[in-house]
């Protein structure tokens, strides 16, 4: 089956949330991070911490920051407010 392309990058995304075992919260919350900061591959949130770190230094995603701190060191490291690394 072929898919458009917004289609095939959220099945993607799905795919990726599920062989990750991430709860329905969880996974709510990195579609409201993705929506705000309009990140066109969704997955790439997995791979690249920079969306991740947006969302960290974020004030809208303020109450959400310890599970969004422990989703960011599981897949890359320590975050630090400001965007340094």
């Amino acid at each position: 089956m072929i898919f458009g392309a917004r289609v095939g990058h959220d099945a993607l995304f799905d795919e990726v949330c599920r062989s990750i075992e991430l709860d329905r919260k969880t996974k709510s919350l990195l579609q409201s991070v993705l929506k705000k900061h309009q990140l066109a591959y969704p997955a790439k949130i997995f791979v690249e911490p920079d969306t991740l770190m947006r969302a960290l230094n974020d004030p809208d995603f303020e109450e959400d920051y310890e599970e969004l701190k422990k989703l960011y060191t599981s897949w890359f490291t320590e975050p630090t407010r400001g965007g340094k690394r």
